[in-house]
């Protein structure tokens, strides 16, 4: 049986006080470059370069150490600096919502660009859940089932994008986000009313504390994590979908993703 190329991608979120790395390796036929660009709200810019290794290659993603990234927001430029495993980190431009942000990456003679849009925070306004232990399709063994419904404002001005995140102290709950608009959400039920969105995902959990993060983040990043999403999670549909990689917000064949993003976050026990 001849053996088909494939994309394997692995989501790892690490914690500092203000930043998260969402850490994503792709492995394909040839070594690729890979950005993770992100800029929060508030925060200085962070960038992660690595390379691919090749998809019959036992070795890790390689560390890219001598690159050049300038980010600029329309009036000033601010060059990353190198502080080690592949991480780059910004000094001057402070993340503000409303704003386009321009990454430049010169890596080997190349240059790569990507432009990202800092989209206003939303805010959450009340977290909720139910819970369940009946048997079904699928949760046959009867486990505890939470259903997080939370609430936030949304603009009917503008077409916004969101992503949901439920995060407890290992990392997202099932390894899972979730993706919606203003007019459908993924894997979730939303309602408008009174510029409110009403967004429910059920997950299992044996209990105790989560936070709930809502992500404002622009077209080109919701499309980006929207293939992420069809290529991690294809085991909830009948058939998975042929391998690819996500199409980048940045330019000439690199991999990855440029994203400047708030988000608003809240606490719920579940008990």
């Amino acid at each position: 049986m001849v053996r088909y190329l494939s994309v394997v991608i692995f989501i790892i979120f690490i914690f500092t006080s203000c930043e998260e790395v969402i850490n994503i390796e792709l492995n394909t036929a040839n070594p690729s470059l890979v950005i993770e660009g992100q800029l929060f709200k508030d925060s200085t810019c962070l960038v992660r370069l690595t390379r691919t290794a090749s998809y019959f290659s036992p070795e890790e993603p390689m560390f890219v150490e001598n690159a050049r990234i300038i980010l600029y927001d329309g009036t000033i430029f601010d060059e990353l600096h190198y502080s080690g495993n592949g991480i780059y980190t910004g000094e001057s431009i402070i993340g503000t919502e409303g704003k386009n942000y321009l990454v430049e990456i010169e890596c080997e003679g190349t240059i790569y660009e990507g432009i990202s849009y800092m989209p206003q925070k939303t805010d959450i306004i009340s977290l909720s859940y139910s819970k369940s232990q009946s048997q079904s399709v699928l949760n046959p063994s009867g486990k505890t089932v939470f259903t997080i419904t939370c609430r936030f404002i949304d603009n009917p001005d503008e077409d916004n994008c969101y992503m949901v995140r439920f995060m407890t102290d290992d990392g997202m709950a099932e390894d899972s986000y979730y993706l919606l608009t203003e007019v459908k959400a993924n894997d979730g039920i939303i309602n408008k009313i009174e510029n409110v969105i009403s967004f429910s995902e059920s997950i299992f959990y044996d209990g105790g504390e989560i936070e709930v993060q809502v992500f404002s983040i622009d077209k080109s990043v919701y499309n980006y994590f929207l293939q992420l999403n069809d290529i991690l999670f294809w085991k909830r549909r009948v058939m998975p979908p042929t391998p690819y990689n996500p199409v980048s917000n940045i330019n000439n064949g690199a991999l990855g993703y440029f994203a400047a993003w708030a988000y608003d976050s809240e606490l719920i026990t579940l008990e």
